[in-house]
């Protein structure tokens, strides 16, 4: 006969066989109906999954079940709850009597004296009547009188019916707390499925710890110990009828010994069994101290994944309606594995359940692709990991036995379990976060298609990743994607009205996506990275700026998805998965962490703008690219430095920035890129304006730099126009950041060749020598710049350098002669500091004075002039 953890879904066949579980579908109609509702894409066996309502309505039957045989239904031993209760207290009424009337035989009795002491005083006045003195009567016979002493067997009668007076009301007692006991396990079945199923699975895991159903079951023992043994009522019986008559005595004697004696024998029984055989025959105490014989109960405190896996065995063994054996059974596709998991579900036959369904499942029937899905999903979480978790060359693969079918073959293809757990984390992590900003009291949220669409993709993210990775397949993926951009769009014309939590899961969900979606050719990446940074970047006016920290996280996944940066518990190089599962790491540690995300969302933005610029060539950047990450980069200026990013180790600036200055000294020394004069200037000032001073890589033509960017704010590229132009502002915050550099003495002779090469000094004069208003900021940068220049040059002592003369030769002549050169460089220095001053002093052309660079040279000039034997 079949049971409902044999037989397959309807509409199951194998081969010719008939068809399995006809009589319980016909028993049961609504059994086996497929289901045409299932969970999100991954979240089987989230909070939310259908199976933990099959899970509790189950529980709920089968804890009233087991409450209602405690209660009221016979056991094996004749008891229950109810029984005993209403036992111990018949039991209780009818001892009392016995108990009372036996405790006068520890008594004297009245009468008894009161007849002894008639016969004292006949034998006194018999005496005297016989001539004898009262002195010589016995005086022993009068003593006698007034001394009693209970008889032994009376003692053990009165022992006896009071102990089983006291231990069954005792029994009463405690079966009234276990009432309270069973009533306390049904309570509190209110709230979500999942709270239902944790909170119930706890109980259900005490009331096995403290081996709750042994001691309700231990209770009629009690009884049958004060009836039975040595210590019960029928002994004192028995003990009183022989003091009675011996003819009484010895029938109830022999009536007593027999139920003692098969009350013994099954008792002992159980003990001299086979372990292979039940023996029919057991007691309450031949029980309980079997169970008290066997293994101790796990710890009580589990994690919320192993209840639910013990949770989900307890359903697929005790359920008899195979719907919900079924759901169970799809439950596992979502479940994370692990060799304790795995070895739990397999003691409850699931793995076996899995394989029939599978092998039997009709491709004719409804949802065949999902169910396939499901089970082959859930039949992969019994297969062991590979010896070797994460190839070097590519996506680990898995190994052990796999199901062969002709639709699904090779449908899972090789699965990183590692991410999948991670993925499903955090996917429980921000659905969680999401429900308590819904239901939180401190703000009313608004149930609008716009933020409920911002918390849907921050939701349903990672989901879509796990389908996406495990179906190889992206077209949904890329709809997500769309509409998230869409959403921010709206968001930023003021169509659509996010608050700042929502914009910021809508934001994370994006990142979630883009970790699948960039594996992919690389400048197919990049242009995901890109339209978000268009939106960030060409916010106008009356429209909502969305800052360009918000992006840190998408631009940091977008990072780790292009170069294997040092810091990661795996070796490089990485495979495209395992470069997910990091990115999916740090989402999480960031998620989960989010007083830590807001001090690092500056650098994260500036890795992901870095590792753009390190490759426009491979990245396919036009020049309309190169202006959004030039601007880009112009809006993270201010922002505070460098932090370290998760997943990154403290030293990753050695790996970062290396790449992004090589794209650097190749573009200023003239190596052919398929960008434009203005894209290529641009790109540089980007790179360096986002490059930190102290993690300059060593081997770098820091002379030809600083003088390409003197260049660049001279004349500055014009790939944005109009009054947002901001080319000429990166110039001079690059400028502000190598204003006060260390340059050592090689470095400084270096600087010193390329600025003759280029003929900076030459293009400094006409700067000076042109009397137009119009370019009073050029001509102002170009003084400060000779200004700073010829002071350097003096204070490191190399002015009467070759290389420095040459380069300064239009502000000293041909003048060669050292100390002539030193003088005539200390003048031309005095002079243009008080060119410097001159205009700085002027209000009406310190009102068009913006960067703060220039008042940094300012501060640098001497507050007067300085004689000549200072600067020796």
């Amino acid at each position: 006969m079949s049971d409902a953890h044999t037989q397959p879904p309807e509409g199951l066949t194998v081969g010719t066989q008939p068809r399995w579980g006809e009589a319980s579908t016909k028993r049961n109609p609504a059994i086996h109906v497929i289901q045409d509702e299932f969970d999100e894409y991954g979240a089987e066996f989230g909070e939310r999954a259908r199976v933990w309502k099959a899970y509790v309505r189950e529980a709920d039957m089968s804890d009233m079940e087991q409450v209602d045989e405690w209660h009221n239904e016979k056991q094996i031993n004749n008891r229950s709850l109810d029984v005993i209760l209403l036992f111990g207290v018949l039991f209780t009424i009818v001892c009392t009597p016995f108990a009372v009337q036996s405790s006068s035989l520890l008594t004297p009795n009245l009468s008894d004296v009161s007849v002894a002491q008639l016969g004292v005083i006949t034998e006194i006045l018999r005496g005297i009547a016989d001539g004898s003195r009262p002195s010589e009567l016995n005086s022993t016979q009068t003593a006698n009188v007034g001394m009693f002493q209970p008889s032994l067997v009376h003692v053990w009668i009165n022992a006896l019916w009071f102990s089983s007076l006291l231990l069954g009301a005792a029994v009463s007692i405690i079966a009234i707390l276990a009432k309270e006991w069973c009533i306390l396990l049904m309570s509190g079945r209110v709230g979500d499925s999942w709270s239902q199923m944790i909170r119930r699975q706890q109980r259900w895991e005490g009331v096995e710890k403290w081996k709750m159903g042994q001691v309700i079951i231990f209770l009629p023992a009690l009884i049958h110990l004060a009836v039975y043994k040595e210590v019960s009522f029928v002994t004192g019986i028995c003990l009183y009828l022989w003091t009675l008559h011996l003819a009484v005595a010895i029938p109830a004697l022999i009536i007593t010994a027999f139920p003692i004696l098969v009350y013994g024998v099954s008792t002992l029984l159980p003990f001299f069994n086979p372990s292979d055989v039940v023996c029919p025959y057991s007691t309450s105490i031949s029980r309980f101290i079997q169970r008290l014989g066997g293994p101790d109960p796990e710890c009580y405190y589990k994690s919320p994944n192993r209840i639910a896996i013990e949770a989900l065995a307890w359903l697929i063994k005790t359920s008899q309606d195979p719907k919900s054996i079924d759901t169970a059974l799809q439950a596992i596709a979502g479940a994370n594995p692990n060799d304790e998991h795995r070895q739990l579900l397999k003691e409850s036959g699931a793995d076996t359940m899995i394989l029939r369904r599978l092998i039997g499942l009709d491709s004719y029937s409804t949802n065949y692709d999902k169910l396939l899905d499901l089970y082959t999903r859930a039949r992969l979480f019994f297969q062991p990991p590979t010896t070797a978790s994460v190839s070097q060359q590519g996506a680990p693969t898995l190994a052990g036995e796999k199901v062969s079918l002709s639709a699904g073959e090779g449908f899972q293809g090789n699965i990183n379990r590692e991410v999948q757990r991670k993925m499903r984390d955090l996917r429980d992590m921000m659905d969680r976060q999401i429900t308590t900003y819904t239901a939180t009291s401190d703000h009313v949220f608004r149930s609008i298609p716009d933020n409920v669409q911002a918390l849907r993709i921050g939701s349903t993210a990672a989901s879509h990743c796990l389908r996406s990775m495990e179906h190889e397949t992206q077209a949904h993926m890329h709809e997500q994607f769309d509409s998230a951009i869409d959403l921010l769009e709206n968001y930023k014309n003021r169509q659509a009205h996010l608050e700042i939590r929502e914009s910021q899961y809508l934001i994370t969900g994006t990142a979630i996506l883009l970790s699948s979606l960039l594996d992919c050719p690389p400048a197919t990446g990049a242009q995901y990275v890109m339209r978000l940074l268009r939106i960030v970047c060409r916010a106008g006016d009356g429209q909502n700026p969305l800052p360009m920290e918000q992006l840190g996280l998408p631009m940091a996944v977008y990072a780790l998805s292009r170069h294997d940066y040092p810091g990661w518990t795996r070796r490089p190089p990485l495979s495209s998965i395992c470069r997910t599962e990091r990115s999916i790491e740090m989402i999480a540690y960031y998620v989960s962490h989010h007083s830590e995300f807001a001090n690092i969302t500056t650098s994260m933005a500036k890795l992901g703008l870095l590792e753009l610029l390190s490759n426009p060539e491979e990245y396919k950047l036009d020049d309309d690219d190169i202006m959004i990450l030039g601007k880009a980069s112009h809006l993270l200026a201010d922002v505070a430095g460098p932090a370290r990013i998760h997943t990154l180790s403290e030293n990753a600036h050695i790996d970062i920035y290396p790449r992004a200055f090589e794209v650097v000294t190749k573009m200023i020394q003239g190596e052919h890129y398929q960008l434009s004069r203005d894209a290529i200037a641009t790109t540089c000032l980007t790179i360096l304006n986002l490059a930190q001073r102290a993690y300059l890589p060593p081997g770098i033509p820091l002379g030809e730099i600083y003088v390409f960017v003197i260049e660049c704010a001279l004349d500055p590229p014009r790939l944005s126009l109009g009054p947002e132009a901001y080319e000429k502002d990166i110039a001079l915050d690059v400028m502000q950041k190598f204003h006060d550099y260390s340059w050592t003495q090689d470095s400084i002779l270096d600087l010193a060749r390329a600025l003759g090469k280029k003929q900076m000094f030459t293009k400094f004069k006409e700067a000076l020598e042109v009397e137009s208003s119009d370019n009073i900021i050029m001509k102002l940068f170009a003084t400060g710049q000779a200004w700073f220049l010829i002071d350097h040059a003096i204070k490191s002592e190399t002015a009467d350098h070759e290389d420095w003369t040459r380069c300064l030769s239009p502000f000293i002549g041909d003048e060669s002669v050292p100390d002539l050169v030193m003088r005539r460089l200390r003048e031309q220095r005095n002079i243009l500091a008080d060119q410097y001053r001159g205009v700085w002093k002027n209000d009406a052309l310190h009102r068009q004075i913006r960067h703060s660079y220039f008042q940094i040279l300012y501060n640098s000039l001497p507050t007067a002039r300085i004689g000549e034997g200072a600067h020796n």
